[in-house]
């Protein structure tokens, strides 16, 4: 379900070279990912939390409105980014390095160079420029990534979703009518995202009759294979899940900032008491939903 999969991702994310700068994960975290941990309390993870946040209201590079906005969003960050590369544990100290390094001896200098002009870059860069700017990041520079973003999902409370459990579903009669009911939930999951996590928006939907006629409608719809499944996982929204957000005022960056390891595990549907429901219906939405 989309709803699990409210991650803080900016418009930074949309262009491959900076998404350096996005901090987004792929979700291709291990099997034990995202369940409460200790180190979710880390000033580590206390400061990747607090960015992703600040890039909430600020937006990404590419919101910013011009040269000067984009220079000020730039030092903010390149303090976030050395608080975090301090602060980083043993077991990632290495690739925030080589993220940090990047942003610092790469992107720095070139966006200096263009005056933090984003209009200049892409008509004054030379190709190799281009390239670091705009272009795939160079293998190390994304294998770093990668175990930075398994890290923060796992130990930070920041998975975007449940990873999709090893089971092979296949469409029938049934999956269409379910596929739908999936698609009306999420079509009211993206006016929350659209809004840039607006708390109103987020109360009015879990506090309305929408949210239970949503959820109501994928109990109905749900094949057999996994009806078990989406029962748990809707009750989840129901009850746990709600709670969680009602107790952060629907406010997803107050759940951020100040929920616990085991608020972000709820939120994000990755508490054991709920795992393996989401699990399957990711796979589910995955390979029948998201392919049909």
């Amino acid at each position: 379900m989309t709803l699990g999969r409210l991650r803080i991702c900016t418009a930074a994310a949309l262009t491959a070279g900076l998404a350096v700068l996005a901090g987004c994960s792929g979700g291709d975290g291990d099997e034990t990912a995202s369940t409460p941990v200790a180190g979710s309390d880390s000033a580590f993870c206390r400061a990747y939390r607090s960015w992703k946040v600040y890039e909430l209201d600020a937006g990404g590079a590419f919101d910013q409105p011009g040269p000067a906005a984009l220079r000020t969003w730039w030092n903010v960050y390149l303090v976030a980014e050395e608080t975090m590369l301090r602060e980083a544990p043993s077991e990632i100290s290495d690739a925030v390095e080589v993220r940090v390094g990047h942003i610092r001896t790469v992107l720095t200098p070139l966006m200096e160079k263009y005056d933090f002009d984003l209009s200049r870059m892409r008509r004054d860069a030379t190709a190799d420029e281009h390239a670091a700017l705009f272009g795939l990041p160079p293998a190390e520079l994304e294998n770093a990534q990668e175990a930075d973003y398994a890290y923060t999902d796992s130990t930070c409370g920041m998975a975007p979703t449940p990873r999709a459990a090893d089971v092979v579903f296949e469409a029938d009669a049934s999956s269409k009518p379910y596929c739908m009911a999936l698609g009306a939930f999420n079509t009211e999951v993206e006016k929350i995202s659209d809004s840039r996590f607006d708390p109103d928006v987020m109360r009015k939907f879990v506090t309305g009759a929408r949210f239970a006629e949503v959820l109501d409608g994928l109990d109905e719809a749900a094949p057999a294979e996994i009806a078990e499944n989406v029962h748990a996982d809707t009750e989840w929204f129901r009850t746990r899940w709600s709670d969680v957000v009602a107790e952060y005022d629907h406010d997803i960056r107050n759940i951020y900032l100040d929920g616990t390891s085991e608020d972000l595990a709820v939120f994000n549907r990755t508490h054991p008491d709920v795992l393996e429901h989401a699990s399957r219906d990711t796979a589910f939405e995955e390979q029948v939903c998201e392919v049909g």
